[in-house]
C-alpha cells in the first residue's frame, strides 16, 4: 500500500468581529468537510490544525496530499464560526513544514 503524502496550508482567516479560537476553526472545517464531500473524503482528508494564532488569524493546516483542493473549497465556503463573520486566504502550500517556517514568521 502506498503511503499518502502531506502537504501543509498556510492560511490567513480575516474576521470581522471576536477572535476565533482554533477549536471552533477546526470543527467548523471538518463539518464544512463533511457536508460538502461526505465521511469517507472527511475521513481521507487526514485534516489536522497545526498551528493556529487567534489574533493574527494565521495558521497551518496539516492534509493528504490528494485531498489539498477539498479542504481549500470547504474552507473558502464557511463564511461565519461563532457569530463571527470570516473569510479564508490559503497563502501557500508546501510539501513540508519546514518550507513553511519562514512565511509563517513574516505574517506574525
Amino acid at each position: 500500500m502506498k503511503k499518502s503524502r502531506r502537504r501543509y496550508l498556510l492560511f490567513h482567516l480575516h474576521r470581522e468581529g471576536q477572535p476565533v479560537s482554533g477549536k471552533h476553526l477546526s470543527m467548523a472545517l471538518w463539518k464544512s468537510l463533511l457536508s460538502l464531500y461526505g465521511e469517507v473524503h472527511a475521513a481521507d482528508s487526514k485534516l489536522y490544525l497545526l498551528d493556529f494564532d487567534e489574533q493574527s488569524g494565521v495558521g497551518v493546516l496539516q492534509c493528504s496530499g490528494s485531498a489539498l483542493q477539498e479542504i481549500i473549497t470547504a474552507a473558502a465556503v464557511i463564511s461565519a464560526i461563532e457569530q463571527t463573520s470570516v473569510s479564508f486566504e490559503p497563502k501557500r502550500t508546501s510539501g513540508t513544514i519546514k518550507g513553511l517556517h519562514h512565511q509563517v514568521q513574516r505574517h506574525e
